[in-house]
């Protein structure tokens, strides 16, 4: 199964639509993605629990996260939901609120790990004018639509963050590297990726022998452990070659590739053109 979910970060960095689908097998992808019920109801799978969602109520997927969206047997109504997909990475948080807004939507530090759920009588109707107001923006496609879009996303995870009851999310409790859960591992990847990074040691975090890690890697992530800690670096190259106007030295060195030649080789195996030319490309469409 293919669990691996690819938007590119240039050419489509939002995906925003309504939906009426029951159907999204388990998959997982590097974007955060928010669902609003706006009529009916849906079951969500999420790391082996479930909840039903109905009209009103709010849920957040983080990224890396293993979930699921299927139909609710019971559900009586026509089901339409919307659906806002981004990279949290590329929309330019502020510095001085960067880590709060990490806490509370990138890091998850509990094995027993689920999405944010914002019930309906916690979310009021604030929560769901923004969301309609994003997808308005992203589809109406007006003047400056791309910075409404990502205004409306802030103004929407900040009133997610505020719903969450804190005395739920255990976002100050790291994991003792010694006690890594598999199920944590992508987030210590996505950390520690500008380091040297070697699966037997991954595994070795783990408390895993190399091949069952390897095998269960793949098996859950649909790719190796080590194409993924490529595809993590190259990411993160993308968001600098695209958002600062740092040189390719640098740039090689703070993500985690060997040299600026390894960088640039691995770069255009990627998107089909060298870091130069995607960042030449990105200013002459901005």
């Amino acid at each position: 199964m293919e669990l691996f979910e690819y938007i590119d970060l240039m050419q489509k960095p939002y995906d925003i639509f309504y939906t009426d689908s029951v159907h999204s097998p388990l998959h997982w992808h590097y974007y955060s993605e928010i669902l609003y019920i706006i009529s009916g109801s849906v079951k969500i799978v999420c790391n082996n629990k479930e909840k039903i969602l109905y009209s009103g109520d709010t849920c957040y997927f983080y990224p890396l996260q293993l979930h699921e969206v299927s139909e609710h047997k019971n559900c009586t109504e026509k089901v339409k939901y919307a659906v806002v997909k981004f990279n949290i990475h590329t929309i330019n948080i502020p510095e001085a609120y960067l880590q709060k807004m990490y806490d509370c939507f990138v890091r998850r530090t509990a094995d027993e790990d689920f999405c944010i759920v914002v019930p309906s009588e916690k979310s009021c109707e604030k929560i769901g004018n923004l969301v309609q107001n994003i997808v308005a923006e992203f589809e109406g496609k007006s003047a400056m639509y791309m910075l409404a879009v990502q205004s409306g996303i802030h103004s929407l995870l900040i009133e997610i963050a505020r719903k969450i009851d804190a005395s739920t999310k255990q976002i100050h409790e790291k994991h003792a590297e010694q006690n890594l859960s598999f199920y944590h591992i992508l987030e210590y990847i996505d950390t520690h990726s500008s380091e040297p990074l070697e699966v037997a040691q991954l595994a070795d975090l783990c408390h895993m022998s190399y091949s069952n890690f390897a095998r269960l890697f793949r098996k859950n992530y649909g790719r190796s452990c080590k194409e993924y800690i490529s595809y993590i670096r190259l990411n993160k190259a993308q968001d600098l070659l695209l958002n600062s106007d740092y040189e390719l030295d640098y740039i090689a060195q703070e993500t985690g590739f060997f040299d600026c030649s390894h960088f640039i080789k691995t770069y255009k195996k990627w998107r089909g053109i060298t870091p130069k030319q995607e960042r030449l490309l990105h200013k002459a469409n901005v």
